[in-house]
């Protein structure tokens, strides 16, 4: 019999040679994740008993928001309320809130969700310039995760949902050329999330530990990754998490299934979905959409 161990050495060579140009021409044509900034939109908090009334009516209807249809009337109730007052710091976080739940829950293409994704961290980003310290720094020169520090507990949600639309786009609105090429962003999350453990470290019952786990998971080691903490803050999540779906919804569809372990994805995941509504602490719009997609993911 003859030793082929040399041809197929040069073979594997030769393929190797060849990849190498069509990796690289797969990362530079992956999109950068440009980041425009929000300062020239950012307004002063004027309330006034009209922008109130809009307010109030706007929270109402997210209060029973289930479907398309009563996302977008909440959405629609939110716009009218921040046209009436632009600096309206809760109309501002809740919009961004509920453009994330419009581009998973509701949005099929890759480039819808991104659009949907990237307004969302708009909204979010001008509900951080409430802030006057904040809106200085970022005036001054400093990028919004480099100025994170002069944020307070005041701006969580703007830092959480930031943070939430951005590891939505990376999931669900890029390709893998657009992961590779746009890693660093992640580490612009995290810089948020590190702001929100040292002002609110009670925040979210859960879901900035979730939101923790994700960024060391994906990030590579090079880059500050860890799987072992990524692990760590999954455990921390759902420990936290009590009557909060979130945790468990998240740690069975993404977590368990990178691990291979299908199993302990169809434990969480029937959790959720046959956890009672009313039992539950998230959002009802949220609520009702864990519940729907944990169903999907075990029929």
């Amino acid at each position: 019999m003859k030793d082929h161990s040399k041809r197929d050495g040069k073979i594997v060579y030769m393929l190797l040679i060849l990849a190498v140009p069509v990796f690289w021409t797969l990362l530079m044509s992956g999109c950068a994740l440009q980041w425009e900034s929000a300062i020239k939109t950012a307004k002063p908090d004027t309330p006034s008993s009209n922008s109130k009334q809009l307010l109030a009516h706007a929270r109402s209807l997210y209060e029973r928001a289930d479907d398309l249809a009563s996302l977008n009337a909440s959405i629609e109730a939110y716009q009218a309320a921040l046209t009436s007052n632009p600096g309206d710091y809760e109309a501002l976080v809740q919009l961004s809130n509920q453009y994330i739940l419009l581009g998973t829950a509701h949005t099929v293409s890759r480039k819808e969700k991104t659009e949907i994704f990237t307004t969302a961290m708009h909204y979010a980003e001008r509900a951080m310039y409430t802030n006057p310290r904040f809106k200085t720094s970022v005036q001054n020169g400093r990028l919004p995760w480099e100025a994170a520090s002069q944020l307070d507990k005041k701006q969580t949600e703007a830092m959480f949902f930031w943070v939430t639309a951005l590891q939505y786009e990376f999931k669900e609105g890029m390709g893998i050329a657009s992961k590779i090429r746009n890693i660093e962003w992640m580490n612009r999350g995290l810089a948020f999330l590190k702001r929100i453990e040292e002002i609110n470290p009670g925040y979210g019952d859960g879901a900035v530990e979730f939101a923790m786990a994700i960024s060391y998971y994906v990030l590579p080691k090079s880059k500050g990754g860890s799987k072992k903490t990524g692990e760590a803050y999954m455990q921390q999540a759902v420990d936290k998490g009590g009557k909060r779906l979130l945790p468990r919804w998240g740690r069975g569809k993404y977590f368990y299934p990178i691990k291979g372990n299908t199993a302990k994805s169809r434990e969480d995941l029937e959790w959720v979905a046959n956890r009672p509504l009313k039992d539950a602490v998230d959002p009802y719009p949220w609520r009702v959409y864990f519940k729907n997609d944990a169903k999907k993911l075990i029929q």
